[in-house]
């Protein structure tokens, strides 16, 4: 789980900044100041200390409720209710996902995201259908957003037909419609009529809904496609507002006034695990589509972004999946400080398959914790007035406006996903982020670092069904190679899984000895190190604290049985015991030698002894443990 570099943002007078300044400089010894910058993704830098000069000459945000909406869109922000806890269901079957429905709601869930679709959805395929996923849920009063795979008119109308069914008033309706065929395009491939007839076709919806259902939005823009395949918080934020820009234009020449189309709207956002850049992510999203709305003749009301957020999906582990409990709090919170109006959590097994009713109850009960006990809906805009936050705000809105202007450039982002720009920008973030994952300098909680490799895997029924088709298949007016979801985890829990199948192969998991050189006290720290490194590609570490001598060490080694060994201590001790250790140990048919460490100017002589690999920090861990599976024949 990453976590974001403390920043400082406090008030100082200029002397007492200029102090600081010199104190740090002093403590730097000739270090750059640049050192203590960190970078974000998306090209973002943040500062060790904000003050209120960084703002410059730019005046204060406007208050909550005014455009452009930066600190939210109503004046008191949550304090009236809180934000909407709404939980999300996609179980294929639709007796399995009404019961979660009726359970949820009677225990504290205000709104219901249904995703619907034949491959990662609700099999909603005519109005009965939707009728019974529904039916304990009181639509004049609950609001209901869907979210379809395929064909979003089509579960549109199943939900109108079913509010008529009910003799519920349209005007007592809630939620939003769904309709997002640019989301279509980018999870499917496939925009079956093409763009322009999709908005023709969504066109009566949104005229009916304005009409009759105010609460009921019909147009929903979506990121889940972008940031389940691993867009940085710049990239979703831009891309969600070109799409945004699309459904203006491309509905104004459906005959839907700007006005109406952006009172039509709702927005989706996923909140990845780097807290405080995500709150800037969604206080920028409201202000880029403010300013986007009045460029467009929008009315200040117009200007309004309705704001949901889901807590993200490529952050979540299979292995160690109850560390995904705290990161969905994380970033829940991070939803909540940012202020979304509606909130989904998901469940904590996610990645694994279809979850249980204890996995959606501890989901609920984060957001009722977070509104009811630890009180967050009390305090309007609780980021306002952080020098940190609001120059984090505005670094966002301007990264992400750069990246509009080249989606713009390049015709508008229909254009760039059917190119491939998306997929090649996409490609190119999952490759750098890749880097940083196999290197630990991003790590993963449970997964690599501090894996444990005696836990009792979480058994889930598989989301995807065998029987399911393609939802791209056929003829369509548009189409493209679906974005592909990613998940941090996934290249070091394909190191564990094949440690999974060795030990049910062979009764025991891959093994290395571990060679402690020297007393407890001088070898503890890195063979601590090298064990939770080994166990992140599920290679089991057998400690052996101390020798008498080289003599000693060979014979225990043999005796154990072990291909890999590990030699482990300080320092000091390498260049007397690793040449001499390791010619004793290549004696032995088949074995493997690795140092723990860098081996500095001693490298030569040691691989001139025979070792084979050295295990280090910042080296690449992933490309090590592969190694080492493909030399003890780990499948």
């Amino acid at each position: 789980m990453s976590q974001t570099p403390l920043h400082i943002a406090q008030d100082f007078p200029a002397t007492s900044v200029e102090e600081w300044r010199r104190l740090v400089d002093k403590d730097l010894k000739g270090k750059p100041f640049t050192s203590l910058q960190s970078a974000l993704e998306g090209g973002l830098t943040l500062q060790p200390l904000y003050t209120r000069e960084d703002a410059g000459p730019a005046a204060a945000p406007e208050p909550p409720g005014v455009a452009p909406f930066v600190r939210g869109t109503n004046a008191l922000g949550l304090t009236e209710g809180g934000w909407l806890v709404c939980q999300e269901y996609s179980e294929p079957d639709v007796a399995t996902a009404a019961e979660a429905i009726r359970v949820d709601l009677e225990r504290g869930v205000l709104g219901v995201w249904l995703r619907l679709g034949e491959t990662q959805g609700i099999r909603v395929r005519n109005t009965a259908d939707m009728e019974r996923l529904l039916a304990s849920v009181p639509l004049s009063r609950t609001p209901v957003y869907l979210e379809s795979e395929e064909d979003p008119t089509l579960s549109a109308t199943f939900l109108l037909q079913v509010a008529d069914r009910t003799r519920t008033s349209q005007e007592a309706l809630q939620g939003c419609l769904g309709l997002d065929p640019l989301g279509v395009l980018a999870r499917t491939g496939a925009l079956r009529s093409g763009l322009q007839a999709a908005f023709t076709e969504a066109a009566p919806l949104i005229t009916s809904t304005r009409k009759g259902s105010p609460g009921l939005r019909a147009l929903l823009v979506s990121t889940r496609a972008y940031a389940d395949a691993g867009a940085t918080s710049v990239h979703e934020l831009a891309w969600a507002i070109a799409t945004g820009v699309e459904y203006l234009r491309g509905l104004e020449r459906a005959g839907i006034p700007p006005e109406d189309v952006a009172r039509s709207l709702q927005f989706s956002f996923s909140v990845g695990s780097q807290f405080f850049p995500e709150i800037a992510k969604l206080r920028a999203a409201r202000l880029l589509w403010s300013k986007v709305v009045a460029a467009s003749g929008g009315s200040p009301e117009a200007q309004a972004m309705v704001l949901h957020a889901r807590t993200a999906a490529a952050t979540k582990s299979r292995r160690d999946p109850w560390v995904n409990m705290l990161r969905s709090t994380s970033e829940s919170f991070a939803a909540v400080v940012g202020g979304a109006d509606s909130i989904t959590t998901s469940p904590f097994d996610e990645a694994i398959g279809l979850p249980d009713e204890f996995s959606r109850r501890i989901a609920r009960n984060t957001q009722l914790i977070l509104r009811d006990e630890s009180s967050l809906n009390r305090v309007a805009d609780p980021a306002g007035g952080s020098h940190y936050i609001e120059q984090l705000t505005r670094d966002m809105a301007r990264a992400a406006w750069t990246e509009l202007r080249r989606i713009e450039a390049l015709g508008g982002m229909t254009a760039a996903l059917v190119q491939g720009d998306i997929a090649r920008v996409l490609a190119e973030t999952v490759a750098a982020r890749n880097k940083s994952i196999r290197t630990r300098r991003l790590p993963i909680v449970g997964v690599s670092e501090f894996p444990n490799l005696d836990e009792q895997a979480v058994s889930r029924t598989s989301r995807a069904s065998e029987t399911a088709s393609p939802v791209s298949a056929g003829p369509a007016e548009l189409r493209m190679t679906p974005l592909r979801p990613v998940r941090l985890a996934d290249a070091f829990e394909l190191l564990r899984d094949a440690s999974d199948r060795h030990l049910a192969a062979h009764g025991h998991r891959p093994r290395a000895f571990m060679a402690n050189l020297g007393t407890v006290a001088e070898h503890t720290a890195r063979a601590m190190w090298i064990a939770n490194a080994l166990a992140a590609g599920g290679i089991e570490p057998v400690q052996h604290h101390g020798f008498a001598d080289v003599a000693q060490a060979a014979s225990l080694i043999a005796a154990s049985g072990a291909r890999l060994v590990v030699l482990s201590g300080p320092d000091a001790m390498y260049p007397e015991w690793v040449p001499a250790l390791t010619a004793a140990l290549k004696q032995q048919s088949g074995r493997i030698v690795a140092v723990a460490g860098r081996p500095g100017e001693h490298e030569a002589a040691f691989r001139a002894a025979g070792v084979d690999l050295f295990i280090y920090a910042g080296g690449d861990l992933f490309e090590t443990l592969s190694s080492l599976h493909k030399q003890l024949g780990v499948s």
